[in-house]
């Protein structure tokens, strides 16, 4: 009967360790890189929801000024206030979300650029524990001939 050589005792011991920390690793990130890209499509349904709604904020002073031509005009003011009250609603489920509205120069294609910061579970023990995602959306009220 052949014995052991004592120096081998415990090693399968830091080989299960060893893979289970990689196993660890590997599963922390996972977590953080669902949680970004689950905030990044909850940012962008945002910016999309608020880019309609702003889109149907109809400016009657320039439609009775001007007339309707190519494209139904927005009120800056209303487009403002629609994206604000989209903003409040959004941000009960999704915290740290702003929403940030713009007309182009013919007020008639309304954009929102959506921003979320996010607390990231396990990168904060590296050192990276916020990160800020982003999306843009941009709507226009479509004008269809009777």
């Amino acid at each position: 009967m052949s014995r052991r050589p004592s120096g081998d005792q415990g090693t399968i011991t830091i080989l299960v360790v060893g893979f289970a920390v990689i196993l660890l690793l590997l599963v922390a990130v996972v977590v953080d890189v669902s949680a970004v890209v689950l905030a990044r499509r909850g940012a962008a349904s945002a910016a999309d929801g608020a880019a309609i709604a702003a889109a149907q904020q109809l400016d009657q002073s320039a439609l009775y000024a001007n007339g309707l031509g190519s494209a139904i005009p927005l009120s800056p003011e209303q487009v403002q206030g629609a994206v604000a009250a989209y903003e409040a609603q959004a941000a009960l489920t999704q915290p740290g979300l702003r929403l940030a509205p713009s007309l182009d120069e013919t007020s008639t294609t309304a954009s929102v650029v959506a921003r979320r910061r996010l607390q990231l579970p396990f990168a904060a023990w590296f050192g990276l524990g916020e990160v800020t995602v982003t999306a843009v959306a941009s709507a226009r009220a479509p004008l269809v001939a009777p």
